[in-house]
């Protein structure tokens, strides 16, 4: 029986579909690591919408989520300390505004964390990641705890600073260590 000329464009998309698939486990794997490291958080819609906000993703390796990560957490944080520096008032000293000038020191040094991860993992220096990654969250909650009022008028951003703290830690798991703290390769 011969192939009609009318159905060759039909049968040759078949045949690409079907035989052109050597791409697909290599993006499936990447985006299963993407998936597995934002099932390892306790904000999997949170990790997933900020993992995948940046176009690299899909493909990304353990290095370039890493970069992914701990470069979003660093750019919400100076983002969200550049707001808070806009609504300290100069000479004005009440509570309020005491605790934000502390909160605005405590995400600069949450920011030089993130950013100095950044600067290690140019250096290709994975270990300790994680300890960069709990100092942001340390420093929300330092910030938190910065007012009397509770929730603080930060809550909102600290909660924040917490998750993509969170989604650095997990993704520095990728880069286990041995009982001395340094990088185990896999």
């Amino acid at each position: 029986m011969a192939v009609s000329v009318g159905y060759l464009p039909l049968i040759s998309t078949f045949f690409v579909v079907c035989f052109s698939t050597n791409s697909i486990p290599v993006l499936s794997a990447t985006t299963e690591l993407a998936t597995k490291v934002c099932k390892s958080t306790t904000i999997f819609d949170f990790c997933r919408a900020v993992i995948y906000s940046d176009p690299r993703s899909p493909t990304a390796d353990r290095v370039a989520l890493a970069y992914i990560a701990f470069g979003q957490a660093y750019a919400n944080t100076t983002k969200a300390a550049d707001q808070i520096a806009s609504w300290i008032k100069p000479g004005d000293e009440d509570e309020t505004q005491v605790g934000m000038k502390k909160c605005q020191r405590f995400y600069g040094w949450a920011a030089q964390s993130f950013r100095e991860a950044t600067g290690n993992m140019d250096s290709q220096v994975y270990g300790g990641l994680d300890r960069l990654a709990v100092m942001g969250e340390g420093y929300a909650r330092d910030c938190e705890a910065s007012f009397s009022e509770q929730p603080s008028p930060l809550s909102e951003m600290n909660q924040n600073l917490i998750k993509f703290s969170n989604i650095c830690d997990a993704v520095s798991q990728l880069f286990p260590q041995d009982e001395n703290g340094d990088p185990v390769l896999v």
